[in-house]
């Protein structure tokens, strides 16, 4: 599979919320491929990097149809998912954010996520977002999921 390929050589990956999201709500173009890296993931594939910050970026829609027991259930599965680290926001993460967001003017979110991959450690981050891609510090490859449908 073109996903397992783009993955390979890889031993932590940061995982953007969107994938999550795409994978959840079995997105019609781009809920296979999130499948397919969540799956890579649980398999053992790579170990998977996640910031508490995506557990906020999911749990919103669920409370907003006042679905208390999906909220519930995503902040479960993201705390015991196999082959994942769900990782706090700490000071050193949102001052590499800063700088992130300085440096390439990205959105608050995904420069905290980025930079939660870098200072975990990950070689790579698989996103939807384009703007990733010249933010991304060296040795940390963006996968585009886009790319891989």
């Amino acid at each position: 599979m073109v996903t397992r390929r783009a993955l390979r050589g890889h031993e932590r990956i940061l995982i953007d919320s969107s994938i999550w999201i795409y994978h959840f709500e079995q997105h019609a173009e781009f809920g296979t491929a999130a499948s397919a890296v969540i799956e890579a993931m649980e398999e053992a594939a790579f170990r998977g990097i996640a910031s508490e910050l995506t557990l906020l970026e999911l749990t919103v829609k669920p409370l907003q149809l006042g679905r208390q027991d999906i909220a519930d259930e995503y902040e479960v599965l993201l705390s015991y998912f196999p082959n994942l680290e769900l990782e706090p926001i700490s000071r050193e993460i949102l001052l590499g954010a800063a700088a992130l967001r300085a440096r390439h003017r990205l959105r608050t979110p995904d420069a905290i996520l980025l930079s939660t991959g870098v200072h975990s450690g990950a070689s790579a981050a698989v996103t939807n977002d384009d703007a990733w891609v010249g933010a991304a510090p060296p040795g940390v490859d963006v996968i585009l999921l886009s790319a891989l449908v």
